[in-house]
């Protein structure tokens, strides 16, 4: 009785593979074997869904729900991953402006070097603030571009307060630029460095002179509230990781 039934195995084996590869028409309902597209009975085709389309569908659909998309089989990345976002940067603007002001006044009525000092701290109070009313994560390059935009807001207000100021003592202004150049120039032994001193102190060479004085303390603030920025939202990074 045992060797019939073993040789029928064979059969009831392939028996199974068919009815395991059968699938039924989605529109007349008629047995489907094989991989086959399209339906004999009414010819309506066939659409296999791979295990990717239904991921992707998955994906699909958890982001127009709002809800965190399922993790991808093998996947060892965790399922929600800090991302930065867009700054807000009227928001920004209305803390960072009254800071870059009164940096700017702190600096006229102490010392020009105090700006090093003031516009970090101010800048570290500004993105704190932010951070406060908007909690999202804020990239280190984000952080590099608001201490830009401070550091562009001290140079403005300052540039505004020389030029009124220059309105008013023009001529003071030149002669004290004029006696400083001429001291230089009698100080320095370099034939060629006392002549460009010389020519700064003529008219021309005055308003050259203040031009590039002017754009190398714009690079100055620059540099000085991009690397604030940068460090401040580095150095929060560590604070929080730790």
């Amino acid at each position: 009785m045992i060797e019939p039934i073993l040789g029928r195995l064979p059969t009831l084996k392939s028996s199974c593979n068919v009815k395991c590869m059968q699938s039924d028409c989605h529109r007349c309902g008629h047995p489907i074997e094989g991989q086959l597209t399209f339906c004999p009975a009414c010819g309506a085709p066939q659409i296999r869904v791979s295990k990717a389309a239904e991921l992707a569908q998955q994906e699909t659909t958890a982001s127009d729900s709002g809800l965190p998309a399922p993790p991808l089989p093998g996947s060892h990345f965790p399922a929600q991953l800090s991302t930065t976002v867009g700054i807000d940067w009227r928001y920004f603007l209305r803390t960072a402006i009254p800071l870059a002001v009164l940096t700017d006044v702190l600096t006229v009525a102490l010392h020009p070097l105090a700006l090093f000092v003031f516009l970090p701290a101010n800048l570290v109070w500004a993105i704190s603030r932010y951070r406060r009313h908007r909690p999202v994560a804020i990239g280190t390059g984000q952080g590099a571009k608001m201490g830009a935009i401070m550091g562009l807001l001290s140079f403005a207000f300052l540039l505004a307060y020389f030029l009124v100021g220059l309105s008013f003592l023009h001529a003071q202004y030149r002669e004290l630029m004029v006696t400083q150049l001429h001291q230089l120039s009698a100080q320095n032994p370099d034939p060629q460095a006392q002549q460009m001193l010389q020519w700064f102190a003529t008219p021309d060479g005055l308003i050259a002179f203040t031009v590039f004085a002017l754009f190398s303390f714009l690079l100055i603030c620059l540099a000085v509230g991009s690397g604030s920025g940068a460090m401040a939202i580095a150095l929060r990074k560590n604070r929080d990781r730790f």
